[in-house]
Formats: C-alpha cells, sequence, structure tokens
C-alpha cells in the first residue's frame, strides 16, 4: 500500500510539471531570456508555435513517461518491463544534464516557471528514482531490454533534428546544429546516449543487488 501510494505521488508530480508548463506556454508568460542562435525562443511566437516547442523538449518527453509508468504502477503494481527502464533512464538523464550542464549556464527561472523547473527537473527524478530504488518493483530489469528502452530517446533524437532543419531552432545548446554545426552536435548525443547505456547497466544492477537484499 505504501509503495502504490509513492508511485502514485512520483506519478502526480511528473504530471503536475508537465500540466503547468503547459499552462504557462499556453499563456505566453515563459519569462523572456537571451539565448543563443538557434535555440527555440517563446518571443513573438504564436500559441500554437510554443506548443510545438514545448511538446520537442526531452525533459517533458521524460517526465510524460514517468507519470504513465508510475501510475501503471500504482494502479496496477505492474508497467511494461521496457517502460520501467526507459522512464528511470530518461528521466536520470533529464536529470544529469539540467543541473550539471544546462543550469549553471544559463538564466535562473522565476515566477511560475521556478515551480515547473523544480518539479521536472529535480523533484520528479529524484522522486522516481528513489521510489523505484526504495519499492521496486524487483527483478524487472535485464539488459535484454536495452535496445527497446532506447527506441524512444532515438526516436526524440531523430525527430528534434528533423524539426530543426526546418525550422532552424533546437531544443538545447548540446543538439544546436545551427551553433554548432551536425558533426559536433551528432558527437554530443552519440556521448549522451552512451552514457544513457551505461545509466541502463547501473540500474540493472542495482535492480539485482536490492533484489537479493530483499531476499
Amino acid at each position: 500500500m505504501v509503495a502504490r501510494v509513492l508511485y502514485a505521488l512520483t506519478a502526480l508530480s511528473a504530471a503536475a510539471g508537465l500540466v503547468l508548463g503547459i499552462g504557462i506556454a499556453i499563456a505566453g508568460a515563459y519569462p523572456m531570456k537571451a539565448v543563443e542562435p538557434g535555440l527555440f525562443q517563446s518571443e513573438g511566437e504564436s500559441m500554437l508555435g510554443r506548443l510545438s516547442d514545448f511538446a520537442m523538449y526531452f525533459t517533458h518527453w521524460s517526465n510524460a513517461i514517468v507519470a504513465i509508468v508510475f501510475a501503471l504502477l500504482a494502479v496496477r503494481g505492474r508497467a511494461p518491463r521496457f517502460l520501467l527502464l526507459d522512464a528511470l533512464l530518461m528521466i536520470i538523464v533529464t536529470g544529469l544534464v539540467y543541473n550539471a550542464i544546462l543550469a549553471p549556464n544559463g538564466p535562473s527561472p522565476h515566477g511560475w516557471d521556478l515551480v515547473v523547473n523544480a518539479l521536472v527537473h529535480q523533484i520528479t527524478p529524484v522522486l522516481a528514482v528513489v521510489v523505484w530504488a526504495a519499492c521496486g518493483p524487483r527483478d524487472q530489469l535485464d539488459r535484454r531490454l536495452i535496445p527497446s528502452a532506447l527506441v524512444i530517446p532515438i526516436v526524440w533524437i531523430i525527430l528534434t533534428l528533423l524539426r530543426g532543419a526546418v525550422i532552424d531552432a533546437y531544443p538545447y545548446g548540446f543538439i544546436n546544429v545551427v551553433h554548432l554545426g551536425y558533426a559536433m552536435a551528432i558527437v554530443n548525443v552519440l556521448v549522451i546516449v552512451l552514457i544513457g547505456i551505461a545509466i541502463c547497466f547501473l540500474l540493472i544492477g542495482v535492480d539485482r543487488i536490492a533484489r537479493r537484499w530483499s531476499t
């Protein structure tokens, strides 16, 4: 019972961050900020453009997957195994990349953006990992799931590059082809994919250790 409550709390945190973020995008209330050429800018965009940009952030994809997976765990006690690994992988990458790379080099959020930023980049990543580590489900992860867990991140990469080639705008500096060129942007993405694979093996190892400890 406690585990399902914690699963529900994690799903609620991810969903709340997304819903509030969509509200801010619709209202055009994200703070204006100076950005390097080639990055998304909300200034002068239509509501449809703002929502389209919102949908292309990896952060929002990862929080959406976490909301789905942990809602399934709260209601049914289980979720597709590859999707569980995918949710943990994506939300860890989101937390690491934002807090280690993006946040130190970007403007500080304020207003409602401060709340949304904390939910999607800090609270939900910590909740997802801690709740899974403490409550499981156990014995769900193995290395055969890694290729399928990478499908959604790879789809995001492809869509981001294709859309960026059309509109000349990208969500993050590390994939900003306008500023970096294709070669460096792809190198950056490949490095993050390799880190993601390493995170998958780490999660599988933690799962095995936790299973043995609980037994």
